[in-house]
C-alpha cells in the first residue's frame, strides 16, 4: 500500500504542482515491510460502470473491508493522511482507492 501511495503522491505532486518530492521511498518502503497486519477483514468487490464514451459497460473492481496495522506507524501518518484525501489506487476519478485511517490506540 505504502508504495503505491508514495507513487501516488509524487506523481500528483509533480504533475500538478510542477515540483519534485524528496521523500526517502527506499528507507520507507523498506520500513513498511515492518508493519503487520493484525486482522483483516477485507474482501474484493466487483462492479459496472457504463461509460458513455466507450458505448460499453466497464467492470471495476477493488477491495472493501477492514485491515488492522500494528508495528511503527508514525512516519507514515503524512502520507496515510494524504491519501485518505486524494485517494490511492486505480480509478480514483469513480471514487474507488477512498479510505479512512482510525486511531485505535
Amino acid at each position: 500500500m505504502i508504495r503505491n501511495l508514495l507513487r501516488r503522491l509524487s506523481n500528483i505532486i509533480q504533475f500538478h504542482c510542477d515540483s519534485s518530492v524528496d521523500f526517502d521511498f527506499k528507507h520507507l518502503i523498506d520500513s513498511a515491510y515492518k508493519i503487520k497486519i493484525t486482522d483483516d477483514e477485507t474482501y474484493w468487490y466487483d462492479w459496472q460502470r457504463y461509460s458513455s464514451r466507450q458505448d460499453t459497460r466497464m467492470n471495476l473492481g477493488g477491495i472493501l473491508g477492514k485491515i488492522t496495522y500494528q508495528g511503527d506507524l508514525g512516519q507514515f501518518y503524512p502520507y496515510l493522511y494524504a491519501g485518505s484525501v486524494i485517494n490511492a489506487g486505480k480509478n480514483t476519478s469513480f471514487g474507488m482507492g477512498k479510505y479512512e485511517i482510525v486511531n485505535s490506540g
